[in-house]
């Protein structure tokens, strides 16, 4: 008589699969899980605030902070004009002067240099007539994650971070705002940059920061400049 072989049941072996990680609030952590430091900077002085979850910051102090060198005079690429092409990161990205009036329910309320602020999504705003302006980020400001999408801004012996035009710095407790570094080079710029023409160059200024088109690795830049 033809009979099945018997089956055995035996566990599957395991599948060595990576834990997928979730780049938002832990516990008690504050805005982005990160805690690189690069450099040889001192992120621990007065002018930065450090947002929980809970909507506090600390401390509330008046913002002094230049935490990036670059070891001498940046190096600039040479000027290379091609038509500037606004840049938008998400749907929840607004450029600076832009009106809400709401926010989103894990805004996170901070103060700094007595001055309240939100931070959503790689944007901060201050409250305006009812509702919310997205306004400059705050230098000093510390937020513990940063949007995806951001890019990384190698220059000199530093590196930075960039989102929304905005740069930032790595600290112990996540990202600080920093001043834009002179001779940093960006794929994009926000929507919201105006163009002006100096001495026969064309430039896009946004948040007060002068952007020249430049060509990096054949493809379309802007470098950080000073004009006089």
């Amino acid at each position: 008589m033809n009979r099945p072989a018997p089956v055995e049941n035996r566990p599957a072996p395991p599948v060595n699969r990576p834990a997928l990680v979730e780049n938002r609030p832990v516990n008690n952590e504050s805005i982005n899980g990160g805690g690189r430091n690069i450099g040889n900077h001192d992120y621990g002085r007065a002018g930065t605030a450090v947002v929980d979850n809970r909507g506090n910051a600390r401390p509330n102090v008046h913002v002094n902070v230049n935490v990036y060198h670059t070891n001498g005079r940046p190096a600039y690429r040479p000027y290379a004009y091609h038509p500037f092409h606004p840049y938008i990161w998400g749907p929840r990205w607004h450029p600076v002067g832009f009106f809400i009036a709401s926010l989103a329910a894990d805004a996170y309320l901070f103060s700094l240099a007595n001055q309240q602020y939100y931070y959503d999504d790689g944007v901060y705003y201050e409250p305006y007539q009812g509702g919310y302006q997205a306004v400059a980020a705050p230098v000093g400001a510390l937020v513990s994650f940063l949007p995806p999408g951001y890019e990384t801004v190698p220059l000199g012996d530093d590196t930075f971070y960039y989102y929304g035009g905005t740069f930032y710095v790595a600290a112990d407790q996540g990202y600080q705002v920093v001043q834009a570094p002179p001779g940093a080079i960006v794929s994009e710029i926000p929507d919201g940059a105006t163009q002006q023409d100096i001495n026969g160059q064309t430039y896009l200024v946004y948040n007060s920061t002068y952007y020249q088109p430049v060509s990096s690795d054949g493809q379309d830049a802007y470098q950080v400049v000073q004009v006089q």
